[in-house]
């Protein structure tokens, strides 16, 4: 059936005599009217149950999965400026985009992060600091994909943090193996144990033997890549969108007492850097200020197929740590950024409710300048730090940008004035979109909001809060994406007091690790 898209039919007039365009922020089901068209359920006759319509007159849908970070779980949390952008995302996708010719029903999958359980247990703890349990997450989501795709829906994936990792191992299954159908999943256990111990085993005729066992399902003519139905020319997903990947799993370096025999992996043992030729356009966020080791961005390098087949990789910098990036911070000005960026991105392929997008908007400072959250503090004073570099010039495999709001800091990362005056192609155009928002900012200086805890190192030297996130919180629940960091209450002027909360009690659980430490060694060897 030929899709076409609601601006190429002549549209009744409304009241106002005007159409709405794809950035405005009304929702796309109250567009124009459009005219009236057959349903796709109306009586046809001489069909019937034993009679179907023919496959190409079905209407094809679009396949949505949202992975969210560590320690999160959206279905859970009650204050709304809890909400990561991932669950936010998730909630603004409207059931049907009204935008074509017929209605294109989307359907979407939201999964909470890893060890996102209310409770503190040792197991939950090491499964959320080394992304133990990572696998069942890309099953779960694979599965759900499998599960309801038909041959000629879109698929869009998208995630936070390690949620972000699962949404492009998710991908990276589909370049392997295609979407298999529900009789084929059967055998899908099996292969993808194959594909988590080649990622384990360093034994080269080991893991000759174990692609031995999958060859069968990664050939071109397989079941599930005929299913995904992508060539030179075509693609199996439309588009994955990530906020800050995290996806190292191992031992990280707060939890390794001195030890240095262990070393971080990928999951499956194959590179995940570089973007599969199978998918349309991707896009990613990336925290400029987060300095943690373990939390080293895994940025996309695209292919020179991937080029050739017009294939759209557009890698953006913002301020802010890693969770002012994903979302989860209750002054979330600078989460705002990344999550209106992304939908603008992709506000051509999705249709979104604009207007709870909006709603979330609660700004503690003009656009672009609020100041990120420290990203060391809690069990994260413990890592040794590095900086992320930035881009100097515009490089044709990372398509790297740096966000234009980054310019309305107080203080600029060292040396990216001085870039960004020799390269000023460097700074990312803002799209309507963006421009919209940016323009109707709801920032009041003259509301004085009540002051919130602050998410702090848990020993901090001096006492005191660091300048760097006066007046942030985590509220029992990580917003930094992973391991929760202990809850207090300050003010710039007065010393912080703890506060008996889940979070510091799961930072009493890390302080309790150094008396045992051979034990954690040989759980997260296991």
């Amino acid at each position: 059936m030929t899709e076409v898209p609601i601006s190429a039919i002549p549209l009744l007039s409304t009241a106002s005599g005007r159409s709405e365009g794809r950035n405005s922020s009304r929702s796309a089901h109250s567009a124009s009217p459009r005219p009236d068209v057959p349903s796709r359920h109306s009586p046809s006759p001489g069909r019937s149950f034993t009679d179907p319509d023919p496959s190409h007159l079905k209407i094809r849908k679009r396949i949505v999965v949202c992975c969210d970070g560590t320690w999160q779980d959206g279905l859970s949390v009650k204050a709304r400026w809890q909400y990561t952008n991932i669950l936010r995302l998730a909630r603004a996708v409207n059931h049907v985009d009204e935008r074509f010719m017929p209605p294109k029903p989307q359907v979407v999958f939201y999964q909470s992060g890893l060890a996102s359980t209310e409770s503190y247990k040792i197991d939950s703890i090491l499964q959320g600091a080394t992304a133990a349990g990572l696998g069942d997450k890309v099953q779960e989501a694979y599965g759900f994909i499998a599960h309801n795709y038909e041959p000629g829906d879109e698929i869009f994936l998208f995630g936070f943090s390690r949620g972000a990792y699962t949404a492009r191992m998710v991908a990276w299954m589909i370049e392997e193996i295609g979407v298999l159908d529900r009789t084929d999943m059967d055998h899908f256990a099996g292969i993808f144990m194959s594909f988590l111990k080649h990622g384990k085993t360093d034994d080269p005729k080991e893991r000759e033997l174990l692609k031995t066992q999958v060859d069968p399902w990664t050939q071109h003519d397989s079941p599930g890549k005929k299913r995904a139905n992508y060539d030179d020319n075509t693609f199996a997903i439309k588009c994955v969108g990530v906020f800050d990947t995290v996806g190292s799993i191992g031992i990280p370096d707060e939890l390794k007492f001195g030890a240095s025999d262990d070393k971080m992996r990928t999951l499956f043992g194959f590179p995940d850097s570089t973007l599969g030729t199978h998918v349309e356009r991707a896009y990613q966020a990336l925290a400029i200020e987060e300095t943690r080791t373990d939390f080293v961005c895994n940025k996309w390098t695209q292919t020179e197929k991937g080029k050739r087949k017009k294939q759209v990789l557009q890698q953006c910098w913002f301020t802010g740590s890693h969770a002012d990036i994903g979302g989860g911070f209750k002054e979330h000005d600078l989460s705002d950024l990344t999550l209106f960026w992304m939908a603008a991105q992709i506000g051509d392929m999705l249709s979104l409710d604009v207007k709870y997008l909006l709603k979330g908007l609660a700004p503690t400072a003009p656009w672009g300048a609020q100041q990120y959250h420290d990203p060391r503090t809690g069990i994260y004073a413990l890592t040794s730090t590095t900086h992320r570099k930035l881009p100097t010039q515009l490089n044709p495999q990372t398509h790297e940008y740096i966000h234009s709001s980054v310019l309305e800091q107080k203080k600029l990362p060292d040396g990216l004035k001085e870039t960004l005056s020799q390269h000023p192609e460097l700074v990312a155009r803002l799209l309507p979109l963006e421009e919209e928002v940016k323009v109707n900012w709801p920032y009041d200086p003259t509301i004085q909001l009540p002051a919130a805890p602050s998410q702090i190192d848990a020993k901090p030297s001096n006492g005191a809060a660091s300048a760097t996130s006066p007046t942030t919180t985590t509220s029992g629940r990580s917003a930094s994406g992973d391991v929760p960091a202990p809850t207090v209450s300050t003010e710039m002027d007065k010393p912080s007091t703890p506060k008996d909360t889940d979070a510091q009690a799961t930072a009493n659980h890390f302080e309790s690790f150094s008396a045992f430490g051979s034990f954690v060694l040989e759980y997260l060897k296991s």
